[in-house]
């Protein structure tokens, strides 16, 4: 959606998710974040869990995908 103000024309920014960070500790997962991609081609993330908490090198990385695969049915 755009907005007019004045003579500038200004475009609403929106952002989707396209992974997500995980600890796996035996059977229990804990989300640590979500990346989200911007229209301006920006990315940004939203941390759940303090950053300096944990061990950077047991993250498990997922993409995320916003279409259903084709064989699930509705």
């Amino acid at each position: 959606m755009n907005y007019f103000l004045g003579i500038q024309l200004i475009k609403k920014k929106t952002a989707w998710p396209f992974q997500e960070g995980f600890i796996i500790n035996g059977t229990a997962e804990t989300h640590v974040f979500t990346d989200y991609r911007w229209n301006d081609g920006s990315v940004s993330r939203r941390q759940f869990v303090d950053p300096n908490s944990y061990d950077h090198t047991r993250i498990t990385v997922r993409p995320i995908s916003l279409k259903l695969p084709s064989s699930q049915d509705q």
